[in-house]
């Protein structure tokens, strides 16, 4: 899923926002493609980890003013990205192995 949630909808250009994504599923897709993991999800404790970052940083947004919001979770937290094009980018340069569980009989190459 590109621009989806907790993705910087809104924020940026949504084509750039999907060019990066679309780079950065490219070299997951790389990985299957070539035979170096067979399966590749995110890892349970990198999604925590990064849940609890952006949920934290996004309590400094403005949508956190009291403003009502189909952006805003049951919890009145926003579901976007709340830091700047800059962290995105760099975010989107190139997956960290190590955040993703991989499958397969030479998984261990890309990490």
């Amino acid at each position: 899923m590109l621009n989806g949630p907790n993705g910087p909808v809104g924020n940026f250009s949504l084509i750039e926002v999907a060019e990066l994504q679309m780079g950065y599923i490219m070299e997951l897709i790389g990985a299957l493609r070539s035979g170096e993991t067979t399966q590749v999800s995110a890892g349970e404790e990198a999604t925590k980890r990064f849940e609890a970052e952006r949920r934290s940083a996004a309590r400094s947004t403005i949508w956190m003013t009291g403003c009502q919001s189909w952006y805003l979770d049951r919890h009145g937290v926003p579901a976007t990205w709340p830091w700047g094009f800059t962290r995105f980018r760099e975010a989107m340069t190139s997956p960290d192995w190590g955040d993703f569980d991989l499958v397969g009989p030479v998984a261990t190459a890309v990490t």
